[in-house]
């Protein structure tokens, strides 16, 4: 068996009083894109400052790379590279010479390495142009850039389209794709809009008051998340009621915007088109909506439709 990049072991982080992580376990393996997904607060970003180095958990132990304790940490940390809130860049300085600059910092000698990264994010036109001049989307992907200038394994990145328009989150998505396919690196990606989530990961944790509740593969999802049949009709209440009277059916239900839903694996479509016509039900959309992650989530943490 491979060693995974990631290894958490019951750890735990208080802040005062309050847990941000609680007996947390976590394993990515080499090659996930890793989804990870949480309320705010739920403890994601204090993982990812441990696994930074930034916090210290007060118990448990870390793996990376299999390399553990203060000196095998310190080592498996030049291996990844990091993207946790905004990127720190100096605005009076241009895209090539924040990543001068950061060269520096890491060490890093090889002339041609800050163009390779420029390219591999698509800001090579605007490599001189002053950063403080840069869009948000140019600025994460910056922020990306230099975390990948010492070609890292492993990448870590707390909320990176956060803020994005969806032309920015598409570009950010298919750089993340590309350095999984052709470089083979892993990904851990925490972000809040999970539909863009669910078009990315190739793995899911999901985390809830610091604990990690379930990992699940994205075929896994697609198999055990619900199918939702959803109908819209002039009088919601009413028809909904008529269907679980003659369908013997008690969770069908009305959402907030007035949308029957019926989950598919309790239904029978033939049936349900049949008792349609039969009650006189007037249906002006029909719907079958996918396995969706946010579902997904809500209904691990008690937080979905009953």
């Amino acid at each position: 068996m491979n060693t995974p990049v990631l290894e958490a072991i019951a750890l735990t982080k208080v802040y005062r009083s309050a847990f941000a992580l609680r007996e947390f376990n976590m394993r990515i393996e080499e090659g996930d894109i890793y989804g990870f997904v949480g309320e705010n607060g739920a403890g994601k970003s204090t993982l990812m400052k441990i696994i930074g180095g930034l916090v210290h958990p007060e118990s448990g132990e870390l793996r990376l790379f299999g390399q553990q304790g203060k000196q095998g940490l310190m080592e498996a940390r030049k291996r990844i590279g990091f993207l946790i809130e905004r990127p720190s860049l100096y605005p009076h300085m241009n895209a090539e010479e924040n990543l001068k600059f950061y060269c520096h910092i890491f060490g890093i000698r090889d002339p041609e390495r800050i163009g390779e990264v420029l390219h591999a994010v698509g800001l090579t036109e605007a490599a001189s142009k002053k950063t403080s001049q840069y869009s948000l989307g140019m600025r994460q992907r910056l922020g990306l850039a230099i975390a990948l200038l010492a070609r890292p394994g492993f990448l870590v990145l707390d909320e990176p389209v956060n803020g994005l328009d969806p032309a920015g989150i598409l570009e950010m998505r298919r750089i993340l794709e590309r350095l999984a396919r052709e470089q083979g690196v892993t990904v851990l990606v925490s972000s809040h809009i999970l539909g863009e989530l669910q078009l990315l990961a190739t793995k899911y944790g999901f985390i809830h008051q610091g604990r990690l509740i379930r990992e699940i593969s994205a075929g896994e999802l697609l198999q055990t998340a619900r199918s939702v049949i959803t109908l819209s009709t002039p009088d919601p209440a009413a028809a909904a009621e008529k269907l679980r009277q003659h369908l013997q059916l008690h969770n069908i239900s009305v959402s907030d915007a007035g949308i029957i839903e019926i989950p598919k694996e309790d239904m029978d479509l033939e049936r349900l088109m049949s008792v349609l016509l039969q009650q006189g039900i007037r249906v002006d959309g029909f719907n079958l909506s996918a396995p969706n992650l946010e579902n997904y989530y809500m209904d691990l943490i008690g937080g979905g439709n009953k």
